[in-house]
């Protein structure tokens, strides 16, 4: 008898029959009555609608990373005779040493260039290494801007690949947000001049380099460079000393205008190929005269004079290198002035809009034709179950902390769920912390990120991923792993299996989604209406004991993920519909329909589906 057609109409007969003997006054009659009673069918489906909405924009616990790119020239010590800069830095350093989400990395830069932390990390502002008189305090000859950004390039993508091959991986820089401080008081110095190729009579000419060693000097080989410094001095690089100007190559320009620009614009490309969350670039200028000309500084005369400094030149280059770092630029007059604490340090501020919304009910999977009862939601059937000896009441038949589908699926591995000693390595934590459906030791087995719901952010939880044969790893939701014509996502959506052919279950037994927007009159978040049909039940064995049989969980998951990030791995709200039904004729509710509303929905560490304090909503609530 179908679930979705009209059951046959119960009839119930009684004949009575009547003998009367008797000719005169008497009649023999049969007489028979037939009463016919329609009973209203009960199917075994379930319509769930509601609403729910986006969390609405705040600061979150996001990281958010800090480099200052100090220069610590020898102009430095007339311009800023104070020192201000250092306390300038140790400022911002003091307000955020609390905050275990912002971390420093601190360069300087004059003739040398140094890093004066260990990538980025905690500073509390007392650091002598970096604020004492070898740290920032230090000040030397020449302004090597080229330098400088060079190593800074190479610390961020340092930091950027360290992140995205750990723990958090990509998803982990989309959340994170990188600030760049660069503070100077003049202009690259030296600007060196390369050799060329041609024309043999230009004054830098030397022959193009050939294979194979030689003593004729050519291009390229060597430096063989001719640099300025202070606009006046003539050096030549060959005899430069070790450790100066790391950028510097063989018979190339250096610390021009051009090359200074390509660094930044390299260094905001990071932001791209790392798929950083934000990436901010801003400059400031230090020069010791007021807004009237007039020196701020006994020394300032001097250090123009010594330095042959060029403020307007030294302004119009930061000014370009702030505009394409999409940063600001800030003009201090005197060392007094000098304030990086109004620079927007705050993490990021995602708002959010609506990323996917699946249902899946944990207690009907999947089969060719029909869903089939998995009563402890394990992912395998009831009745496979029993073929294979596990406990189709119990998500770990063995004990030993693997669920077990995860030993089903791995038993070529030395798994096997009906042996707590295999595999030889117990799982030692079995704490679910992001309430994906994996133990933290199955996370371990499938390199999944024990934080995040969905590891590769396609918009599907990395539990029922796994459990439907999908690679948790990499977005495979337009692949067709089965070859049956449907894209891996919209077979997970609509409860179908993404690695075999079902194709009767597809066509008679799909869900079917309706999603709107709606105005709740807040401006800070979006709403969403929702509704979801031919939702299957199934008759499952007693969960919890005589009287718990027939008990579906139908979890409904929404993903919320910033706006413009498709990397975004988003953030999971859950909420969770418990129906009954005993077939042929008993379902709760009667009606088959549940609504939700935005409150139901909870964060996925906090449901609860266990049968005293559920967080399963119920046709009587």
């Amino acid at each position: 008898m179908h679930a979705h057609g009209l059951k046959k109409a119960m009839v119930l007969s009684l004949v009575l029959l009547t003998m009367v003997a008797g000719l005169t006054g008497c009649t023999n009659t049969d007489v028979e009555v037939e009463e016919t009673m329609e009973i209203a069918e009960v199917d075994d489906q379930l319509l769930i609608r509601g609403t729910v909405c986006t969390d609405a924009p705040e600061d979150s616990d996001f990281p958010v990373k800090i480099m200052f790119i100090i220069d610590s020239s020898g102009s430095m010590q007339q311009t800023d005779e104070g020192m201000q800069r250092v306390e300038a830095v140790r400022q911002v350093v003091r307000r955020y040493a609390n905050n275990p989400q912002i971390s420093f990395n601190i360069i300087k830069f004059n003739g040398r260039v140094a890093v004066l932390t260990t990538g980025f990390t905690h500073l509390t502002g007392n650091e002598a290494e970096v604020f004492g008189p070898q740290g920032l305090q230090e000040a030397d000859s020449m302004t090597d801007y080229q330098g400088a950004l060079g190593v800074a390039y190479q610390e961020l993508l340092n930091d950027m690949m360290a992140v995205a091959e750990g723990e958090g991986g990509l998803p982990a820089l989309t959340r994170t947000k990188y600030v760049v401080i660069f503070f100077s008081d003049g202009t690259p110095d030296p600007v060196c001049f390369g050799c060329v190729t041609e024309p043999p009579n230009h004054p830098r000419y030397l022959p193009e380099c050939e294979g194979g060693a030689g003593t004729q000097m050519c291009c390229n080989d060597d430096l063989h460079v001719v640099c300025t410094l202070m606009d006046e001095i003539v050096l030549d690089m060959d005899y430069r000393e070790a450790g100066m100007f790391p950028m510097l190559e063989g018979g190339a320009d250096y610390n021009h205008n051009y090359q200074i620009f390509q660094l930044v614009d390299a260094i905001m490309d990071l932001k791209d190929t790392f798929h950083v969350g934000e990436m901010r670039f801003h400059t400031a200028f230090l020069y010791c005269r007021d807004q009237f000309g007039n020196p701020t500084s006994a020394l300032c005369a001097a250090a123009e004079e010594a330095y042959n400094l060029d403020p307007d030149r030294g302004r119009a280059l930061l000014r370009e290198m702030s505009s394409r770092g999409n940063g600001t630029f800030r003009d201090f007059t005197s060392g007094q002035d000098i304030n990086f604490l109004k620079i927007d340090y705050t993490s990021i501020k995602r708002s959010y809009a609506a990323k996917n919304l699946i249902v899946t009910n944990v207690n009907a999977f999947p089969g060719t034709e029909v869903f089939v009862a998995d009563s402890d939601g394990d992912g395998i059937g009831d009745d496979e179950e029993m073929r294979n000896g596990t406990d189709p009441l119990k998500l770990d038949t063995d004990a030993d902390g693997y669920q077990d589908f995860i030993e089903v699926q791995r038993m070529s591995s030395g798994f096997e769920p009906l042996l707590n000693y295999r595999p030889e390595e117990p799982c030692n934590d079995q704490q679910d912390s992001d309430g994906d459906g994996l133990r933290y030791c199955e996370e371990s087995l499938y390199d999944t990120d024990d934080k995040l719901v969905d590891t590769d952010a396609d918009g599907f939880p990395d539990g029922m991923e796994i459990r439907l044969g999908m690679d948790p790893l990499r977005n495979d939701s337009i692949e067709d792993l089965d070859s049956d014509g449907q894209r891996n996502a919209d077979e997970l959506l609509y409860h179908s299996h993404p690695g075999r052919s079902d194709e009767a279950l597809w066509d008679e037994h799909r869900y079917w989604y309706e999603m709107w927007s709606i105005d709740d009159g807040s401006e800070d978040r979006e709403c969403y209406g929702f509704e979801i049909r031919h939702l299957t039940l199934v008759t499952t064995r007693d969960r919890n004991g005589p009287g718990t049989r027939g008990f579906n969980d139908v979890l409904i998951w929404f993903d919320q993920a910033s706006y413009d990030d498709p990397l975004d791995p988003g953030s999971f709200k859950v909420a969770c519909v418990r129906a009954q039904y005993i077939e042929p004729d008993y379902k709760i509710p009667l009606d088959g329909e549940i609504e939700l509303t935005n409150d139901d929905f909870v964060d996925p560490v906090m449901l609860d589906l266990g049968f005293s304090g559920s967080s399963c909503v119920t046709a009587g609530d």
